[in-house]
């Protein structure tokens, strides 16, 4: 009668191996063990191994990296040899993918930032430029929206013209702009009214308003084009890109500057 074999933890183990044609060092570089600590337990020398439950979890991953069901093994290793029960094989574990990698998601998180950060900067920053080239040009071709007046600013006081003295010649005539310019002498004007002539050296907007309130000239000026216009004293002008525009009123020239904030001049002509 044939004595019924019963095998070790260490048997099941080392059997299981050597059925999978794995190597001692190949098992020893997959768990990550030293090449005694996998000999020990295929030995049954679970002391080596430290702690029971030290020992308890290298035999647990040994039976999984076989395809082994570690449950029975563990059972067996705390009452000594294993029952003569088949080994049962469970089908070995799926390798994880890198692609679930905690540390290659936070990677390609970091990546992210670095490469989204500095990109959505320089769009912002571009962005900001743009708008404010935008707001500029549109200053320059039209008055509505290029000129503010600042609420601290006091009233422009209406010009008083002296009184005409026999004998003397009519007094120059002050411009208004925005209460800190100076006056701008003018000629006497004719009888067909006075005559104002611009010349612009760049693509300007242009309104010009007489006595009645009347706007003689206001159209968008092309580059390299003049006009001239006559009507009654006093005129209300605004003139945009007044850096490039020359203004001459009956046959003299008027500076433009002390008038001008930002792109557009706006005053009072008499």
């Amino acid at each position: 009668m044939n004595a019924e074999i019963q095998l070790t933890v260490g048997q099941i183990l080392r059997e299981a191996r050597e059925a999978s044609g794995m190597t001692l060092d190949e098992a020893s570089a997959r768990l990550r063990l030293m090449h005694r600590q996998v000999e020990a337990m295929e030995a049954d020398d679970f002391e080596a191994l430290g702690q029971p439950v030290f020992a308890r979890g290298f035999v647990r991953n040994y039976a999984r990296l076989l395809g082994l069901a570690p449950e029975t093994l563990l059972a067996s290793m705390e009452g000594g040899p294993a029952a003569s029960a088949a080994v049962s094989y469970a089908e070995p574990p799926l390798e994880r993918s890198w692609f679930a990698s905690s540390w290659l998601i936070l990677l390609s998180l970091v990546v992210l930032v670095v490469v989204a950060v500095p990109v959505g900067l320089y769009l912002w920053l571009n962005s900001e430029v743009d708008d404010g080239a935008g707001q500029r040009q549109a200053a320059a071709s039209h008055p509505k929206a290029a000129v503010v007046t600042p609420s601290s600013a006091p009233p422009a006081t209406p010009a008083v013209a002296p009184a005409e003295t026999p004998g003397a010649s009519s007094a120059p005539a002050p411009v208004e702009g925005d209460g800190a310019a100076d006056a701008v002498p003018a000629a006497e004007a004719s009888p067909a009214g006075a005559a104002l002539h611009l010349e612009f050296g760049a693509e300007a907007w242009a309104e010009i308003r007489d006595a009645t309130g009347r706007a003689v000239h206001r159209q968008l000026n092309p580059a390299g084009s003049s006009v001239d216009v006559r009507g009654e004293p006093p005129f209300k002008i605004v003139i945009g890109n007044a850096a490039e525009t020359r203004l001459t009123y009956n046959g003299r020239p008027v500076d433009l500057k002390p008038h001008t904030g930002m792109t557009v001049a706006r005053f009072t002509l008499e």
